[in-house]
């Protein structure tokens, strides 16, 4: 896999969570977009700690480094924890994909058909290899970068400088929560691209491309907060997908009209790369920690078993967004654990050969 797939995966990965930047905007207001700007410098730095790891480790991904690092039994415990963090994602794009769908584009569609509907088409690429994946990611990515950038020129008409002001007008906490919630959940879900880097062909180039993912995402989701506060102002806050509702205020002449296609067609694009890569981590994960040759014959049962979880575990979703301490969960999941790992390794002076 070259290094600028990898680079449109984590950027993929980071746009298709549009819609949590919408959830923070309840809390943050008008100052999304700055907060949102601060997300990526905060997760730039959490991001030094996994990526030094797997860099450490050329040619191995997290559940082969715990191995090496904490030996056969206490790392296949730690690569359970890892596993259940990367079917959680996976559950919980799934669920996504099936409510943006049926909410806004077919509202008469069962949610299950639709989740079914991407659960085929992600099952068939993911047997095709990390090739394919590489390949679609950057496509679908770079496809979605220039819609949202369609957008934003179609809408500076209907943009008003006002909306951004005051400036830092909300609580602290708030702030907080809603930098939680940014850093958590929307530049978090790159944390399953750990199972893909051992197949980036140069090793030295791992770190600049993750990084340049990082920045194009974060700078996406800047972007996306820019145009519904200008457009939306306070009403942005009480919108589930503001961005989506910005871009219906689109005409040009009665010409252009009802654009807001262009993101669902972005947003579908991007969780489709979201779905693929944690589908890929836990399929591939799982058969290393049972030491299969394949895991290809894992691939349908883990995606039934996600589809069926993504249906049955709706309500536990939304208890856990509401819940403060969930994204500060997931924060220090990602840091404590390659931290501790890290720690460790230094210790027993691993990799030996190094």
């Amino acid at each position: 896999m070259a290094s600028s797939q990898l680079t449109f995966l984590v950027a993929g990965i980071i746009q298709c969570s549009s819609l949590m930047v919408g959830f923070a905007t309840r809390y943050a207001k008008q100052d999304i977009w700055w907060i949102s700007l601060a997300a990526l410098l905060v997760y730039l730095l959490l991001s030094s700690f996994f990526l030094n790891l797997v860099v450490k480790f050329p040619g191995k991904n997290i559940i082969q480094i715990n191995d090496i690092i904490f030996g056969p039994f206490v790392g296949k415990f730690i690569s359970i924890q890892y596993l259940g963090y990367f079917f959680f994602v996976l559950v919980a794009f799934f669920q996504f994909i099936g409510e943006f769908v049926v909410s806004y584009i077919m509202p008469e569609t069962p949610q299950i058909v639709i989740e079914i509907l991407f659960f085929l088409i992600c099952a068939w690429a993911l047997r095709k290899g990390v090739e394919v994946i590489g390949r679609v990611g950057l496509i679908l990515s770079a496809i979605t970068i220039i819609l949202y950038s369609l957008t934003f020129f179609l809408l500076l008409k209907d943009m008003e400088t006002a909306n951004f002001f005051p400036v830092m007008d909300v609580p602290l906490k708030d702030m907080l929560y809603s930098l939680s919630v940014l850093v958590g959940v929307s530049f978090a879900n790159v944390f399953v691209l750990l199972m893909l880097i051992p197949y980036v062909n140069i090793v030295n180039q791992v770190k600049r491309a993750f990084r340049t993912g990082l920045v194009i995402g974060g700078v996406s989701l800047f972007f996306i907060s820019v145009q519904y506060i200008a457009v939306l102002g306070d009403s942005a806050a009480i919108m589930v997908l503001p961005y989506y509702e910005a871009v219906r205020q689109i005409n040009i002449a009665d010409v252009f009209t009802r654009m807001e296609i262009l993101v669902a067609i972005g947003l579908m694009f991007t969780l489709f790369i979201g779905i693929i890569t944690a589908y890929y981590a836990t399929t591939l994960g799982v058969a290393q920690l049972l030491k299969l040759r394949s895991y290809a014959e894992l691939v349908l049962p883990i995606g039934i078993i996600a589809l069926n979880f993504s249906l049955v575990s709706y309500k536990l979703s939304i208890h856990m967004a509401r819940k403060e301490s969930a994204y500060f969960l997931y924060i220090s999941f990602q840091l404590l654990l390659p931290l501790a790992s890290l720690v460790v390794a230094k210790i027993r002076k691993l990799p030996s050969g190094g």
